[in-house]
């Protein structure tokens, strides 16, 4: 009797288990363990991260790190100079996830893909006074303004130092592209605390190396007197380079320095020999 008891208990508690388990998984349905799917983190360590995409550079300018992109600082309103400086810049290096980490790795990233806009302006540098008079207009007929872009993994010169332009013959347009190319006459010494805007065009986001300025001809006036302005080669190039970002407007301000820009060469002759900064920054 002990025995069928013991029996029908067994029974009692197998069946209760078949009907719990038939309660809770549908029929013809395997009960499958959902995949996780990873979330980069929000809290704690700022430099975690599951992918490449996460990491961006962890400062404004010239950054020397790289951190998640929730965290990445507010630039919008931050002015930078274009000298390089850290070792994410001009092509240096760049941001890669490594380990769960964001770090900064040798070597130009990704080509960047997008459009950006490139606005291209001039200004003139102040003091106007030297020891051949005093200069009260420089006119400049420029014709075209062009851009090179760089080659895969070529490095650029970026500053905000002055640079002498080049004079070249070449008037090719294989590996440049035209951003403007109507003739617009400026008078430099209107614009010392502001920048006069040439134009602007669509561009290809990325690397460019040089820039290319077309300048016909040009008028000086020292001491109320007018005087032609001769440019010795009409095409002049300056080897500063620029990066575009996507979805940005950039403008690159072309700073004369009048001062030394123009040579006299004596019986009221003057020479362009333009001596320029070029300031980059976010419009």
């Amino acid at each position: 009797m002990k025995h069928s008891s013991l029996f029908v208990l067994m029974m009692c508690l197998v069946g209760g288990i078949v009907l719990l388990s038939g309660c809770t998984t549908s029929p013809g349905v395997p009960n499958v363990t959902p995949t996780l799917t990873p979330v980069p983190p929000t809290t704690g360590d700022p430099s975690s991260c599951i992918g490449d995409a996460d990491c961006v550079p962890a400062q404004c300018c010239h950054p020397e790190s790289c951190i998640n992109k929730q965290f990445q600082p507010d630039c919008s309103a931050v002015l930078c100079t274009a000298a390089c400086l850290g070792p994410l810049d001009c092509g240096a290096g760049h941001c890669r996830c490594m380990d769960g980490k964001c770090q900064v790795v040798p070597g130009p990233g990704p080509v960047l893909s997008g459009q950006a806009t490139l606005i291209i302006a001039v200004k003139d540098a102040p003091k106007v006074k030297d020891d051949d008079g005093t200069i009260t207009r420089l006119l400049l007929n420029i014709s075209e303004v062009s851009v090179q872009k760089a080659a895969p993994n070529q490095t650029i010169s970026q500053s905000d130092e002055e640079v002498s332009a080049t004079e070249t013959a070449e008037t090719d347009t294989a590996g440049w592209i035209t951003v403007i190319n109507e003739t617009q006459s400026v008078d430099l010494l209107q614009f010392v605390n502001v920048s006069k805007v040439l134009g602007e065009k669509t561009l290809d986001a990325g690397t460019y190396t040089q820039i290319r300025l077309k300048i016909d001809s040009g008028t000086i006036t020292v001491d109320d007197i007018d005087y032609p302005l001769t440019v010795p080669s009409g095409v002049l190039k300056l080897n500063r380079g620029f990066v575009l970002v996507p979805n940005e407007t950039r403008m690159l301000t072309l700073d004369f320095n009048v001062e030394k820009s123009v040579v006299s060469t004596g019986s009221d002759k003057y020479l362009l020999k333009p001596v320029i900064a070029i300031f980059s920054e976010r419009a």
